[in-house]
């Protein structure tokens, strides 16, 4: 059993932080999204095949009808609701027949996404319901940043017990209390800037999340401004190894130093997070973890113990395992040929998925399903 530290208040609510840090000046004036993309004249941003989503945030089901705040998206049997907690609104998906002792999902939705959205496109409410788990969805506030991103960038969000880190994870130990959740089986996951979110909250939480997704995000303290954030999607962070022992120096720092198991997803196509930052995630990860083993000496490296060229017959991917001294997979970093900005394996019908492509829903479940506190 992993090592846990009981939690306190864990800090404040998200509604402290600035309202317009969240984007960057575009050459015409007009501002972009801290993932990179442009707003349409109506507001909304372009989805990856060039498509704008509606303005109100839903996104047709595939019979053409819009997902709704009721969860009819869902062909799932369990309850769906909207809630509240610590200044943010989420949703929760619970299974049918749960009883107590189930793991929770925290899933964190890219730039001009919202909760429904994001539950339908990834399918893991379906998931949860075969599986057995409870989800939740945390939902960016508008005040926070007008293109619901999350600020990843700014130290005052991941930094433990501060800004929009500690109120996910506020709702994640809520929902947890409140559905009588494993809380040694909490795991975190997200897309895009919510995916940007989850290294800072392995390293800050380590005592909270099991494991972590990080699906076309960026490494951990990627960028500590808006500007910043921008280059970085499109170069890349800092050094990965830097950034690895700094995760695990905040690790120390906040003692509750503890492995951060990470599976990573990118497309090498991806015109809005660059695919080096698949590589940086990667790096970053095995880094932090070889620090954990007792020193940084290698005993986990990015050469990968097992990998895997296949394909599902719509993209050709490369997945890659890397072993941590105790022998198990500390890290696991999908490859996908030729897929832009999408969840890989989605839902068909939303314009942030790529259907034909690996499942990342369930190989992210499959990953976070072997490690506990």
């Amino acid at each position: 059993m992993r090592r846990r530290q009981l939690l306190g208040a864990i800090g404040t609510a998200v509604g402290g932080t600035a309202l317009t840090g969240g984007t960057a000046s575009a050459a015409d004036g007009t501002a972009s999204a801290a993932d990179g993309t442009a707003p349409a004249a109506d507001g909304t941003a372009p989805a990856a095949d060039g498509t704008a989503s509606a303005a109100d945030g839903t996104t047709p089901a595939a019979d053409g009808t819009a997902s709704t705040a009721g969860g009819t998206m869902s062909a799932a049997d369990g309850t769906y609701t909207d809630e509240y907690h610590d200044g943010l609104h989420y949703t929760k998906y619970v299974p049918s027949g749960a009883s107590g002792g189930e793991p929770l999902v925290v899933m964190l939705h890219g730039c001009s996404q919202e909760p429904d959205e994001f539950a339908y496109a990834t399918g893991a409410n379906d998931l949860a319901e075969q599986e057995g788990f409870v989800v939740v969805y945390p939902d960016q506030s508008s005040f926070s940043n007008p293109y619901g991103c999350w600020n990843w960038y700014y130290d005052a969000n991941t930094a433990r017990g501060a800004g929009e880190g500690a109120s996910i994870t506020n709702i994640a130990l809520h929902a947890a209390a409140e559905e009588s959740l494993d809380t040694d089986r909490i795991y975190v996951a997200g897309f895009s800037a919510g995916a940007a979110m989850v290294p800072p909250l392995l390293a800050s939480y380590a005592d909270v999340y099991a494991a972590g997704g990080v699906h076309s995000g960026l490494e951990y303290d990627a960028a500590d401004t808006a500007t910043g954030a921008t280059y970085a999607m499109s170069f890349g962070g800092p050094n990965p190894y830097d950034q690895g022992e700094q995760a695990y120096d905040a690790m120390v720092d906040y003692g509750i130093v503890d492995r951060v198991p990470t599976v990573v997803f990118h497309g090498t196509a991806d015109g809005t997070v660059d695919d080096v930052n698949g590589d940086q995630v990667r790096t970053q990860a095995v880094e932090t973890n070889d620090n954990v083993d007792g020193a940084d000496d290698e005993s986990i490296d990015t050469d990968p113990e097992d990998r895997v060229y296949d394909s599902t017959g719509g993209y050709d991917y490369r997945r890659d395992r890397y072993v941590g001294s105790q022998g198990r997979v500390n890290v696991e970093y999908w490859l996908i040929e030729g897929m832009d900005h999408a969840w890989a394996g989605g839902t068909p019908g939303d314009s942030f998925v790529a259907p034909d492509a690996p499942d990342a829903t369930g190989a992210m479940w499959e990953f976070f399903s072997r490690w506990s506190l």
